[in-house]
């Protein structure tokens, strides 16, 4: 087994305010999911995901148990990962999510079956600093605006409430509809009528589950992005070449991609770094670092563009 020095949520359901960082509020605490080498993966064909039937009807419940941060002048609202992952364990028609099964062999990450996406991973944290720091609202309006491995969606829905429209890919489905999709309401205008929340889903985004080479294939017709974020996606380095030819083939011309990842992932070898030899190698964009921090594990953000 590799094994991983990640920092992330802390996802108690008996004190899920415990815990503290700049945004989070929250104290930083190191894991080691176990994985696995994705030699010989069947990786998960990529779908189009809709809200599931329930969703209207449970978000006052999820109302009350979720939490508010605060980026820059925007306040987003986002579910407790303890909670809603106690809510799904008590539900016994809901043993065969991917999710359950992540909680039940205590891993953040199984090869080809879960991916972490229930966890708010320390880097979406520092990406969501850098944006509010570096763009004015009105920079959003209008932009095309994908969230990839986009977990709890904070990214695309930071961009989304200053008018962007945001698509969401995430490997496992059980976290699109499970997880982004409450999150998305749960930020929307609150005057707006349950049908008038739907008609926004339609209207405003698009979420996808599966494999990013297999998310390519899939949206290859739709409208290309003008920036794409995504944070603790380079820590697998067997998947890295899957996740450049995404941003090759799904990024406007001259639009940017802003990736947030630790320096070094133990056990695997990936991080920024390497990554950075890598797209240097590929000779298809020029990479530039934007923010670094030093404290704890180092931790920066690269941004790409087109050659």
């Amino acid at each position: 087994m590799f094994k991983f020095n990640f920092e992330v949520e802390a996802d108690s359901s008996e004190d899920p305010q415990s815990v503290k960082s700049p945004i989070f509020d929250k104290e930083i605490v190191s894991e080691e999911p176990d994985s696995e080498k994705t030699e010989d993966i069947d990786w998960y064909q990529a779908e189009n995901v809709k809200p599931t039937d329930n969703l209207i009807s449970i978000l006052d419940f999820y109302e009350l148990n979720a939490k508010e941060i605060e980026v820059g002048n925007t306040t987003i609202k986002h579910l407790v990962a303890g909670f809603l992952l106690d809510d799904i364990k008590a539900q016994s028609d809901l043993q065969d999510l991917d999710i359950r099964k992540s909680e039940e062999n205590h891993s953040d990450l199984i090869a080809g079956v879960y991916e972490g996406g229930a966890k708010i991973w320390e880097c979406t944290d520092d990406l969501l600093q850098y944006l509010s720091e570096k763009h004015e609202d009105s920079f959003w309006k209008d932009k095309r605006v994908l969230d990839l491995g986009c977990g709890s969606g904070l990214l695309g829905i930071y961009a989304i409430k200053h008018g962007a429209r945001v698509d969401f890919q995430d490997y496992n489905k059980d976290v699109l509809e499970y997880i982004t999709y409450p999150n998305i309401l749960l930020n929307v205008d609150e005057s707006l009528t349950d049908d008038e929340k739907l008609e926004f889903l339609d209207k405003k985004t698009s979420l996808y589950a599966g494999d990013w080479s297999h998310f390519a294939q899939l949206t290859k017709e739709v409208e290309k992005y003008d920036i794409i974020l995504t944070s603790e996606t380079i820590y697998n380095i067997e998947n890295q070449q899957k996740l450049l030819e995404t941003f090759a083939g799904r990024l406007k011309s001259d639009g940017i991609v802003l990736v947030a990842a630790k320096s070094h992932y133990f056990g695997v070898g990936g991080g920024l770094e390497q990554f950075s030899l890598k797209i240097k190698q590929g000779n298809v964009f020029q990479s530039e670092s934007v923010w670094q921090a030093d404290e704890n594990l180092k931790r920066g953000i690269l941004q790409l563009k087109f050659k």
